[in-house]
């Protein structure tokens, strides 16, 4: 009993200190598109130079209220294949690599612009636990 409960001790902290470590960088879309503007593809090009040690553990989609719910799920998740085309080979994906499509449904700001976005969360090299 006495193993399992520190062991769990051990798992949450762990658990803690890969949250705490954990970055987050956000690329927007237009409405209705899972492509970049020309700015939004420099800021993520710059990103990925700044980048290369890191390792992306999830890749989540999301869109503005625009639409339906299945055609926003479906745009999210457009949006999530396009950015991980783009890191892919550039940046290292974790092996528990997650993505979710949102679509709309997640606390929205009364800015449309902000809804609408790819949020790629990732751990810094100087934060990898070996």
């Amino acid at each position: 009993m006495k193993i399992k409960l520190t062991l769990s001790i051990a798992l949450i902290l762990l658990s803690f200190q890969l949250t705490k470590a954990q970055e987050q960088f956000a690329i927007y879309f237009e409405s209705n598109k899972s492509d970049l503007t020309n700015l939004e593809n420099k800021r993520l090009q710059e990103w990925i130079s700044l980048h290369r040690d890191s390792k992306i553990v999830a890749i989540n989609g999301f869109a503005d209220e625009d639409g339906t719910n299945h055609s926003n799920e479906v745009l999210a998740q457009k949006r999530v294949d396009f950015i991980f085309k783009k890191v892919n080979g550039k940046i290292t994906i974790r092996e528990d690599f997650k993505s979710i499509s949102f679509g709309e449904q997640f606390s929205q700001t009364k800015n449309k612009a902000a809804n609408r976005k790819v949020a790629i969360y990732y751990i810094l090299a100087k934060d990898f636990i070996n």
